[in-house]
């Protein structure tokens, strides 16, 4: 490996002693003693090798395909393995075998196992090694830490210098590597050891997942297509998904069980009572047997804490039970408001009143009514900032009652309160406000989707009315600060509008206004969001086409939506961005004058480049490096079929007219549909679907 950057990374020191005790249930008494036995012999010197090794490996193998080994059992083969020992292979092939986990993989034994691979001389050897690294490949969805591997990304990065490992380290890495991991030290090193040692299978997967993530990082015409990886023992995957699934069953079984004694437990100081006063201290069937009898009495703000008690409403939401959470709530809050009142400081005790409320309607899904009135009072007090994430988490569950009620008694003094308190790093008052609207949304709409009766304009109402009122505040975030996280909240305020365009609610909603569609896809620094954007109005174009129910759709509705479509088609698949002479096209509401400008500049770059070509798939400032990386593996399949045949590689980017040339000059022979549709499939393949469902529904052919 060349060493002109070295990758340093931190790993854990581990301990050389062996059987060090460690979590677990205590061992079946065989298997402990084999275990002993087995630990015992890895310390003794070849020539007095313990007699009874290989019936102790028996046990420890028989024990481990039935029911998996405990991290306590695992722990002590792991040490004998990778610690100087006097096995021979064969013994320690079939120890290796037997590492099947009981259970989740604890971290600290992966650390163990990748700190004992490398050159060394009390490095285990290199076939126990590659062993080694296929058991981590094989139980590599079932770490207690699924991030762990990733955290030791750089220690097994260096070691693919190593020609006998480098196979089952590729594979590992294939299937670790993240974009944070792809540096630009760590291309250096690939393609210096690709170099070095030539068309090397494995490191090839490694290079191509590399140069996904960086497209250019490698010469694509190097990278030929390679054949999958052999699987690592489908058998001994099988049996360890066997093992797997038991222990999640028998994990489940010991929870209830130990919640069932929970809960007894709780009944016995419960303020639960029946009619006739008895103490529910028999356990859950008195429960069930009460459940219509049971009332609360003398509640406190650690019974709303309670999980008996939120279950217990769950269960039995009645109208009678609601009144004894409001008569209690009513007085505590109404001292919290006399006391803000006489200028008193509540903080503490309010604190701790509105964690409670929080938990019980968090679990029941209903705010108290008598919460909902104190807010009424207390934000036309409140400075923004004090309680601020539990107060906006309470007021999410407003029930849906009209609109212009709840704008003047609660909205509109919470929007006064959150605006005039102080612009931090992580308090933008607009996002937030926008993200406490989403989330209102997401309630209301979950409570409707979930009532058994049609939905009735009474809940249709307030939904249309939330949505108009939030979207005068998505235009002012994107005009006053369009940052990724601001973009990434709108987005997802569009995207939890999407339920009700569908049946059983299939309301008129709006779509997006094409100011902020455009603004959108003109400041949009994250490939994602075009993605997005262009997925939500791919999913109001098929709503609007299959809704029946258009005849109570505002008539200027499918006019906007047909703008938004035509205008973003022209920027990204039709190269013909601004134009406002087709049918339904606004130009991007940008005027003549402005477009003339903007194309004089344009033209007077070297090389001039036509301004209706700026935003499409080939020249978009967050999709042309994916573009040109899809057309270079075209030109680089198309020589694989028929080498010699590509004579000319296109420089990029592509156009329509550059397709047209470089075919005649010898480059390969495409023409633009087959490019665009190639590129959207490529773009589909790499997670950006939105824009190849946008394509795929507005432009005829674009499919595929």
């Amino acid at each position: 490996m060349p060493t002109a950057t070295v990758d340093q990374g931190l790993f854990p020191i581990r301990s050389q002693a062996l059987g060090l005790t460690a979590k677990g249930p205590r061992l079946p008494q065989d298997l402990q003693k084999a275990l002993d036995q087995i630990r015992i012999a890895s310390e003794t010197q070849a020539k007095k090798k313990h007699p009874v090794l290989k019936s102790s490996l028996e046990i420890i193998t028989s024990h481990a395909e039935s029911n998996g080994l405990s991290e306590s059992a695992l722990k002590v083969l792991i040490d004998v393995i990778t610690l100087p020992n006097s096995f021979d292979q064969s013994s320690q092939n079939a120890i290796i075998k037997s590492l099947y986990p009981a259970g989740k993989v604890a971290s600290y034994l992966i650390d163990t196992v990748i700190g004992s691979l490398g050159h060394g001389s009390r490095k285990s050897t290199v076939s126990t090694q590659q062993l080694l690294l296929q058991w981590i490949n094989k139980v590599s969805a079932y770490l207690e830490e699924p991030s762990r591997l990733s955290s030791c990304y750089s220690v097994l990065f260096n070691l693919l210098d190593m020609m006998s490992l480098r196979t089952y380290l590729c594979q590992l890495l294939v299937t670790i590597t993240r974009r944070k991991h792809v540096r630009p030290f760590r291309i250096v090193m690939l393609q210096e050891l690709s170099r070095s040692v030539g068309q090397d299978a494995a490191l090839i997967k490694l290079m191509r997942v590399f140069n996904k993530y960086s497209p250019g990082s490698f010469e694509i015409a190097t990278i030929k297509k390679t054949s999958d990886y052999p699987h690592l023992d489908p058998e001994w995957a099988s049996q360890l998904e066997k093992i797997q699934k038991g222990a999640v069953y028998l994990s489940v079984k010991a929870n209830a069980q130990m919640a069932s004694s929970r809960f007894l437990r709780q009944n016995t100081t419960t303020t639960f009572h029946t009619a006739n006063s008895m103490q529910l201290s028999n356990g859950t069937d008195i429960i069930v047997d009460q459940l219509e009898n049971i009332r609360i009495s003398e509640l406190t703000a650690s019974d709303l804490e309670d999980p008996v008690m939120q279950r217990y409403r769950s269960l039995n939401p009645s109208r009678a039970g609601l009144d004894e959470v409001d008569h209690y709530l009513i007085s505590v809050l109404g001292q919290q408001v006399g006391r803000t009142v006489h200028g008193q400081n509540p903080d503490q005790a309010l604190s701790k009143l509105l964690e409670g409320i929080w938990l019980y309607t968090r679990h029941t899904k209903a705010l108290p009514q008598s919460a909902l009135e104190f807010f009424q009072r207390y934000l036309l007090e409140w400075n923004g900032q004090q309680n601020h994430k539990v107060v906006l988490n309470l007021l999410s569950y407003i029930p849906i009652q009209p609109f212009e009620n709840l704008h003047q008694t609660i909205f509109a003094p919470l929007e006064r309160a959150i605006l005039s308190a102080p612009i931090t790093k992580s308090n933008i008052p607009q996002t937030t406000l926008l993200t406490f609207y989403t989330t209102l949304l997401t309630s209301w709409t979950t409570h409707v989707l979930s009532t058994p009766s049609e939905p009735s304009p009474h809940q249709n109402n307030p939904l249309l009315s939330l949505l108009h009122h939030t979207s005068t505040l998505t235009l002012t975030l994107l005009t006053t600060s369009p940052t990724q996280h601001t973009l990434s909240q709108i987005l997802t305020n569009l995207e939890t509008q999407l339920p009700l365009l569908h049946a059983p609610l299939s309301l008129p909603i709006p779509p997006p206004s094409p100011k902020t569609i455009y603004l959108i896809l003109f400041t949009s620094p994250s490939l994602s969001n075009p993605s997005r954007l262009s997925s939500i109005l791919a999913t109001y174009k098929s709503a609007l086409e299959g809704n029946t129910a258009q005849q109570h759709r505002p008539p200027e509705h499918i006019p906007l939506l047909n703008a938004a479509l035509m205008d973003t088609c022209n920027l990204l698949f039709r190269s013909r961005a601004f134009n406002s002479t087709d049918a339904h096209a606004l130009g991007c509401l940008l005027s003549p004058p402005v477009i003339e400008r903007l194309s004089s500049y344009t033209a007077s770059l070297d090389p001039p480049q036509p301004l209706s070509g700026l935003f499409s798939l080939s020249s978009n400032p967050v999709l042309a490096a994916l573009s040109i990386a899809c057309f270079r593996e075209m030109e680089d399949q198309a020589e694989e079929e028929k080498p010699g045949s590509v004579r000319v590689r296109h420089a990029g980017p592509v156009t329509q007219k550059s397709l047209s040339q470089l075919g005649r000059e010898g480059g390969v022979n495409f023409d633009w549909k087959e490019y665009r549709v190639a590129v959207l499939k490529w773009l589909e393949a790499m997670g950006v679907k939105g824009v190849r469902e946008l394509g795929g529904a507005t432009m005829k052919g674009l499919l595929g």
